[in-house]
């Protein structure tokens, strides 16, 4: 039979074998480190230019009549942001995992219950569908570049990841992310992974300028239209050869 005193020698040193982490997390809690973000999300940098903006939020919103330390406000409010993006990305990533579960699930059953469990989920399709093909994108590019996904622009690479085409192409353009804006990116993937022309994803142009020529019109009838003779001409010319199309 096992002694007590063995049992009680065993477990403090077990206990003191978990004295070196309980003492980093009370130091980690003692500078303000440690909460309940902790080990859930992993929160990557912001770039120079989200910084910036942070920045200019406060300069340009400071009451002068308020003592205020800006600096210790932007390091806070820097990790504060950094730290919501992270919330999103994660969420992304357990949406995909969860819809991709269902999706294997519901391949066993007839064409259609998936699209269904998705509107009856959802309430529509294509918000579940930009999840999944973010978590397939997210899990197909290399472990040393999700990081880098999470900082990009969501609806960047929402796009990229429904775009076919080579996936080595796909993570040069993860690798070479360096800050750039939403359009910059987005003008980069249609470029080098362009829509077929019979997609039904690609802008309808013709729908497109008769929206915009409704919307002149209505400008026509504003009270502060008032155009001089040679803008007239101009209008009468435009409409001129509009009429030839």
């Amino acid at each position: 039979m096992v002694k007590f005193n063995d049992l009680l020698n065993l477990r403090l040193r077990s206990k003191d074998k978990h004295k070196p982490k309980m003492t980093a997390l009370a130091e980690l809690s003692k500078e303000g480190s440690l909460s309940s973000f902790s080990g859930v999300f992993k929160p990557s940098s912001l770039n120079e230019s989200e910084k910036e903006n942070l920045s200019n939020i406060l300069q340009n919103y400071k009451d002068e009549e308020k003592d205020i330390d800006v600096e210790e406000d932007l390091k806070n409010l820097i990790k504060i942001t950094a730290e919501v993006k992270a919330i999103t990305n994660q969420a992304v990533i357990l949406h995909g995992e969860r819809i991709k579960k269902a999706q294997t699930i519901l391949k066993n059953y007839k064409e259609g219950a998936f699209t269904y469990w998705l509107m009856e989920t959802y309430g529509n399709r294509q918000t579940p569908y930009n999840f999944l093909q973010y978590y397939d994108f997210y899990m197909d590019m290399p472990t040393n570049l999700r990081p880098q996904i999470d900082s990009m622009p969501r609806q960047a690479i929402y796009t990229l990841a429904s775009r076919g085409g080579d996936l080595e192409k796909k993570q040069d353009i993860v690798q070479n992310y360096k800050g750039q804006s939403k359009q910059e990116i987005l003008s980069v993937i249609r470029k080098l992974f362009p829509l077929p022309h019979d997609d039904k994803r690609q802008p309808n142009i013709a729908d497109q300028a008769i929206a915009t020529l409704k919307r002149l019109k209505s400008l026509f009838s504003h009270p502060l239209f008032k155009p001089d003779i040679a803008q007239k001409k101009e209008i009468l010319d435009i409409i001129s050869r509009l009429k030839k199309l």
